[in-house]
């Protein structure tokens, strides 16, 4: 009867870290989130994408973030924030890879100039910090 309880308690336990960790990032502002979805689709508007290719892109990086995911969450908890990081910025570059195989030269050098000027902006960031 004790083990019953035991590993009732268990599953319980289990169900509620799984709940926890499904609602994504708690120290994320919601603002924040927003913000980040208005620039991704502003990026999406400066590619001019035809209906393929805005598929295509979304496949890539979806299928890229959900990459990361899984590896991010197979981490200890102890990991160092630089190898998530690392984790990020490689499935970003493979995104990105894939991404510049469905652009043609005029939408490659748009994707290149805006990645440049969010590397820049980014790097603002941190020195404020």
């Amino acid at each position: 009867m004790k083990n019953l309880i035991r590993i009732t308690l268990l599953f319980i336990c289990l169900g509620f870290a799984q709940i926890t960790f499904a609602q994504g990032d708690p120290n994320m502002d919601p603002t924040r989130r927003e913000e980040m979805k208005k620039k991704n689709e502003e990026f999406k508007a400066k590619l001019k994408l035809s209906a393929p290719q805005a598929a295509k892109y979304e496949e890539i990086v979806k299928r890229n973030r959900e990459v990361a995911k899984g590896k991010m969450m197979a981490l200890p908890e102890d990991t160092p924030r630089s190898e998530r990081g690392d984790i990020m910025r490689q499935a970003m570059e493979t995104a990105d890879q894939e991404i510049m195989e469905i652009l043609d030269s005029d939408q490659q050098a748009i994707f290149k100039a805006e990645k440049a000027k969010m590397l820049e902006e980014r790097k603002k960031q941190k020195k404020n910090w």
